[in-house]
């Protein structure tokens, strides 16, 4: 676990340089937005938090930092098991960081400013406040998106290549879209049960929970896209 946390640190500051300061801006423009108009603006940082991944995936790579890692006194499946516990802490920690934004702002109700003003856009921003449930479910769904998405194009990338992403991404669109496709067709047709349709929380509490078990699934898919990819590049090299 030890070389595991160097190597998540030193891809931490590999990727700090190309991105700390768009990051910060952004956490602090966001999160200004988030405590006068919307909690749910506060959601959008975990697109953003792609920033702090996509140099060790692109740059990295092009500078041949390849080689560096090659060279680290730490053995090949540490470091491939770094890089799926490093995204997995990028995104949850951003997530935190919205979870606090929220609460903040849910606490100060700056948009009390906006009260008595009788426009559409006080009616709009008191809505947004009032519905927590929405809030932490943007929170938490782009959290659960966005982490497998990079997870599986890294796992898919160390694997078949990172020329080949493109084909990678055309085929996953495909197989979504099809099962996407399915999925209507058989909603449509009344062929799913109704039971096994899922359902969303209505409350903030539900929502917190649900978000909790999500989470944990992401840190457990995380965890087995890196021991896949670790077996895989382990067998490539003997």
């Amino acid at each position: 676990m030890k070389d595991i946390l160097k190597v998540m640190r030193f891809d931490y500051l590999t990727a700090r340089p190309l991105a700390i300061v768009e990051l910060v801006f952004s956490i602090v423009m966001l999160g200004s937005l988030s405590l006068f108009f919307s909690p749910i603006i506060c959601s959008y940082l975990t697109l953003l938090s792609m920033v702090l991944v996509i140099p060790l995936q692109s740059t990295a790579e092009k500078s041949g930092f390849h080689k560096l890692y090659g060279i680290l006194p730490v053995g090949r499946r540490s470091i491939t098991r770094a890089r799926f516990l490093y995204i997995y802490l990028v995104f949850f920690l951003m997530q935190l960081l919205e979870l606090g934004i929220a609460c903040l702002a849910w606490t100060l109700r700056l948009c009390r400013i906006f009260e008595g003003t009788g426009t559409g856009l006080a009616a709009l921003v008191a809505d947004s406040f009032s519905d927590r449930p929405l809030a932490l479910q943007m929170i938490f769904g782009l959290f659960t998106v966005m982490c497998l998405l990079f997870s599986y194009m890294e796992m898919m990338g160390q694997i078949f290549g990172r020329e080949n992403e493109f084909k990678i991404i055309m085929a996953t669109i495909g197989a979504v879209c099809a099962l996407a496709f399915l999925f209507a067709f058989l909603s449509e047709h009344d062929l799913i049960p109704p039971g096994l349709l899922p359902h969303l929380p209505e409350t903030a509490a539900g929502t917190v929970v649900l978000g909790a078990v999500l989470d944990a699934a992401v840190l457990g898919l995380c965890l087995l896209f890196g021991e896949i990819t670790a077996s895989k590049m382990a067998a490539r090299e003997l």
